[in-house]
């Protein structure tokens, strides 16, 4: 049984949802999905094929520098790359069971809502992982370049400060919601 909007916020509560706005939720999941499933097998694929001058211009390294590229060093890449990318693909995986609450009218379900907080945080994890994977990642592929050419390098850049930024934000919308929910379901209990 469902009830109005005014009765409460809680995993009862059904909003009116039109068919586009279904639609495009339910779409939004399906996406978040497929780039939750391509993003680790793209990461992989990319350190498998990527050419050796483009991993030398990389690193900013000549051939004389970095004469072996060896396939355990991609492999190391490809590991980097995906244990950066896991926290996000499991965001997204996430993602889609909140948007799958709204395309079915409950926006305020506990489930949807800790499933935004657990995109937010899968993405805060993502963004915080591509500060380490910078290191990790050049010491991975300097590793056979001959003596005083091995790199330890950090980078830091706006995306990464903007995507924290945006995870934090959704969190705090997550927490805002789940606290609004409680309130509202507390306050029907009195009716």
């Amino acid at each position: 049984m469902t009830r109005s909007i005014g009765a409460g916020f809680g995993d009862e509560t059904c909003v009116p949802v039109t068919p586009r706005m279904a639609l495009l939720f339910n779409g939004l999941a399906v996406g978040a999905v497929t780039m939750a499933t391509l993003l680790p097998v793209a990461a992989l694929g990319y350190w498998l094929l990527i050419g050796d001058g483009d991993i030398r211009q990389m690193v900013g390294l000549s051939a004389e520098a970095l004469p072996v590229i060896a396939v355990g060093q991609r492999l190391g890449a490809a590991l980097v790359a995906l244990l950066t990318i896991l926290p996000l693909a499991w965001a997204l995986v996430r993602l889609r069971v909140c948007l799958v609450c709204f395309s079915r009218g409950k926006p305020f379900a506990s489930e949807g809502i800790r499933a935004l907080r657990d995109f937010a945080l899968g993405s805060m994890l993502a963004s915080i992982a591509q500060f380490f994977s910078h290191a990790a990642m050049s010491l991975v592929l300097t590793a056979t370049a001959i003596a005083g050419h091995k790199q330890i390098s950090l980078g830091i850049s706006s995306q990464m400060l903007l995507m924290i930024m945006f995870a934090g934000v959704i969190a705090a919308l997550a927490w805002a919601m789940e606290k609004a929910a409680a309130i509202a379901e507390e306050n029907s209990q009195f009716i």
